[in-house]
């Protein structure tokens, strides 16, 4: 499957840059980890993880991009599973390739679509990653979308489960919105705001930890939620 990125030599630097986040318009960058982050393996935003976390679990990493942090939940982190799902197809075939042994796979649907998981053979898991994408699924799908997504994730974690979020924050909202004419008049919607504290807590999540770190520009810190206990949630204690 071709890039649907057009060749550098066809295109001004301008014209590159304006083509690039036209066709990203849901943060789908390719070569995003040799562009963009930091080559760290395995990524710092796994390894800060209390060990416990990832180690013997069974991972969800939505926005997975071309798999690299899918893959290292396993390789080097200890998870049983990880499953990579992500918008675009050309970059599950590129994670296909580049990964194509082991119980690290790979599933290419809009994942803020909660249909699109009927007939899947997901199930259930133990630690959803949410790593760089809210901005884009929040500029794409307004806060209706965000909370939607909230909800599934809530609804295929296990007891205990955890979600981790890497927010972006408003500021980079404004960024891309002036970048990709498209995403303006969703931008102009939002009311909820990153890093959805009330709207996480309101879905039965407990934040239990909350890391600083600056990963060569990208001042962002990544949040722990745990998914609450039935009983817990409905005041009887843990179980």
């Amino acid at each position: 499957m071709p890039s649907p990125y057009p060749p550098a030599t066809e295109l001004s630097k301008a014209e590159r840059f304006k083509a690039t986040h036209l066709a990203a318009r849901h943060g789908n960058y390719h070569q995003y980890y040799a562009k963009f982050r930091a080559p760290t393996v395995p990524d710092e935003r796994l390894s800060i993880l209390p060990s416990e976390i990832l180690r013997n679990a069974r991972v969800l990493d939505l926005g997975c991009n071309a798999g690299k942090l899918t893959h290292e939940a396993i390789a080097h982190c200890g998870a049983a599973a990880s499953v990579g799902v992500d918008i675009d197809p050309w970059l599950v075939e590129q994670a296909k390739v580049a990964y194509p042994d082991g119980p690290c796979t790979f599933e290419h649907f809009d994942f803020v679509d909660t249909s699109a998981y009927t007939g899947t053979a997901l199930g259930k898991f133990d630690v959803v990653l949410l790593l760089s994408v809210t901005k884009w699924i929040h500029l794409n799908n307004g806060d209706s979308g965000m909370l939607t997504l909230f909800a599934h994730i809530q609804s295929i974690l296990n007891e205990g489960g955890y979600l981790i979020v890497e927010p972006q924050p408003m500021s980079n909202y404004a960024r891309a919105s002036k970048r990709n004419k498209e995403l303006r008049e969703t931008y102009k919607t939002i009311q909820i705001r990153p890093p959805f504290e009330d709207e996480l807590k309101a879905q039965g999540f407990e934040r239990m930890l909350k890391v600083e770190r600056d990963e060569e520009g990208f001042a962002r810190p990544v949040h722990v939620w745990k998914k609450k206990y039935h009983n817990m949630i409905n005041g009887d204690g843990l179980k």
